[in-house]
């Protein structure tokens, strides 16, 4: 049945009634891409009563009558009389065969009037005689010769006399708009005959221009953050990427939708046995007319489905971890270094501070043991432990480390360290913006090679995508051409 979209019945109203309650209770009557044409010899206006909840606008053609007085009384009063009326606007059914069958005798007596010869008169027969018949013979020819030239229209139409004689008759094609079950409106767009075919009334090039609002039925699948879902008032409202790019195209070309998730919730993958699932099983078995998701295009899926230009278009197959978890301490910034490197500059500073307290007192060229010499100057200073210490502490800022020693040794030892700690300063620095940059971005997988080569991180595709196909495609080559 699904792939059935045309019914035509040819029957009483009531009996199309019955036919489509049956359709309504199969859904077929709410569906956009299924047409139902009923032809009748009823003139009742179509009532379907199953329309209730439904706003429709139906092709409807009735008999027209050849008599032009009941088309223009019909033109003028259509909109008002929807329904069958007796005063003669709309034919009933009796009206119609018995205008039938009156241009039928019609023809035949104005063939037998015009025959020539004696014409034919009234035969008594004697069912017990057993002699040939004895009396006027009707001119079978002459009858035949005489049909199309006494052809004439009639009440009802006029007759087509050829290897097929039919009356040609005409049918009146109006849009009858069904607003919740209630005729609305009726609008004349043509008029049929058997010869002529469909003449389009002036304003109307086709019968289904009747501007009524085109419906599509769209699957999906549900995958933040193109398409999702939540629940309002107990009615599933979907919202997303996708759900924004088709509201905004039916914005542009006018037309409404049904948006429904696909049964097994996967995109479609061609299965062993030759079948599709997914998004790709519903378009081709036409429950749906188009597929909006993050729908990968594939050579298999292309030969069973068209796709449009990509509107995003990811090149290569992507890695998705769980983002790591970092602490964060006080001493954070400590951990630019390693542990052995601070505890040789934490040893490389108190040596240095216990140096300059040695050198400056048991040296004889410093200013402790020579106070007379540098009485004059005012850059003085003893080093004793304390001062080496806090001598090295400064050094190491931009305020400097104040008075430096006086001898030799003592600034040769000044000196190295300086050097030491310009280099320690500048190490750390380079360091430091390096930790905090790299620390944000640093994976232990940087491709399928690291993902293929450990064991400690559990990975797998998401189901009926392009990435498991890829992978169930390299798993075949591999078996077939590695083993």
């Amino acid at each position: 049945m699904a792939a059935i979209t045309n019914f035509f019945l040819v029957m009483s109203n009531d009996n199309a009634e019955t036919v489509l309650r049956v359709g309504a209770e199969m859904d077929y009557l709410s569906s956009h891409r299924v047409t139902w044409v009923v032809l009748t010899k009823d003139t009742e206006t179509f009532q379907c009563k199953y329309c209730v909840h439904l706003d429709l606008t139906v092709i409807h053609a009735r008999p027209q009558e050849h008599n032009q007085i009941y088309n223009y009384m019909f033109d003028k009063y259509a909109q008002s009389v929807l329904y069958r009326s007796r005063d003669g606007l709309i034919w009933t059914e009796e009206e119609m065969e018995a205008a039938y069958y009156l241009d039928l005798i019609l023809l035949i007596s104005r063939v037998i009037v015009h025959l020539p010869g004696e014409g034919i008169g009234p035969i008594f027969i004697d069912c017990n005689r057993v002699s040939p018949y004895e009396g006027s013979h009707v001119n079978f020819s002459g009858l035949i010769e005489q049909l199309p030239m006494q052809n004439d229209s009639g009440v009802y139409g006029r007759w087509v006399l050829d290897d097929v004689s039919y009356m040609n008759m005409a049918l009146r094609i109006a849009w009858v708009n069904i607003q919740a079950g209630q005729v609305k409106l009726i609008q004349k767009v043509a008029t049929w005959t058997s010869t002529t075919g469909i003449q389009m009334e002036s304003g109307y090039s086709a019968l289904t221009n009747n501007n009524g609002v085109k419906k599509y039925i769209i699957v999906t699948v549900v995958q933040p953050p193109f398409m999702m879902k939540t629940v309002v008032d107990n009615t599933t409202v979907y919202y997303g990427y996708c759900k924004d790019l088709i509201d905004k195209i039916k914005d542009i070309l006018k037309f409404e939708y049904e948006l429904y998730e696909a049964p097994d919730g996967l995109y479609g993958t061609l299965n062993d046995n030759g079948t599709w699932n997914g998004m790709v099983n519903e378009l081709i078995k036409g429950n749906a007319d188009i597929g909006v998701a993050d729908l990968s295009v594939m050579a298999e899926r292309e030969s069973a489905v068209d796709f449009t230009v990509p509107y995003y278009d990811l090149v290569g197959i992507k890695i998705l971890m769980k983002a790591p978890k970092f602490e964060y301490t006080l001493l954070k910034f400590a951990a630019v270094l390693e542990p052995p490197v601070w505890w040789c500059f934490a040893a490389a500073y108190f040596l240095t501070g216990i140096l300059l307290c040695l050198f400056d007192r048991y040296s004889p060229y410093s200013y402790q043991n020579n106070k007379e010499k540098y009485a004059d100057d005012d850059e003085t200073r003893i080093f004793t432990i304390k001062e080496g210490l806090w001598f090295c502490i400064t050094s190491l800022t931009p305020q400097g480390g104040g008075e430096a020693p006086k001898s030799v040794s003592g600034r040769l030892i000044a000196a190295t360290w300086w050097l030491f700690g310009f280099i320690m300063i500048a190490s750390y620095t380079a360091n430091l913006a390096a930790f905090l940059t790299v620390q944000r971005f640093e994976s232990p997988i940087q491709s399928l090679d690291d993902l293929a080569g450990q064991y400690d991180i559990g990975y797998a595709p998401i189901e009926g995508t392009a990435t498991l196909t890829y992978f169930q495609r390299m798993a075949d080559i591999e078996e077939k051409f590695y083993t």
